[in-house]
């Protein structure tokens, strides 16, 4: 979920682009918003290796419905309708962490 795009998203699409040619996991970014910018620098690499798929969200969407859908979230996380799997992690271990690849669809969480 991007709700940033401009640079912070160049930076990530650049770091899903695989070292060597592969193709990468596929990740899917929902850009949202655009706090840090309309606009940005796409390296067709980014897109090509990457498995990245970019989706457009919430075009027109207005401050009222994005907390009704918010709350929605929070309600249905709540009474375990949502779930997420995750991992969690203390800061100190984020290098280890960071290069793991056996999370099969586990999100890591980091503890500070």
């Amino acid at each position: 979920m991007d709700y940033l795009w401009g640079r912070p998203s160049e930076i990530l699409l650049r770091a899903l682009v695989p070292r060597s040619f592969a193709f990468g996991r596929p990740t899917r970014v929902v850009q949202i918003g655009e706090s840090a910018g309309a606009e940005l620098a796409l390296a067709g690499s980014s897109l090509r290796t990457s498995g990245v798929e970019i989706y457009g969200a919430a075009k027109g969407l207005d401050p009222g419905t994005m907390d009704e859908v918010y709350q929605q979230i929070v309600a249905w996380t709540r009474s375990g309708e949502l779930t997420f799997d995750v991992e969690k992690v203390p800061l100190s271990e984020i290098e280890t962490a960071w290069q793991r690849t056996d999370l099969r669809g586990r999100r890591l969480v980091v503890i500070p």
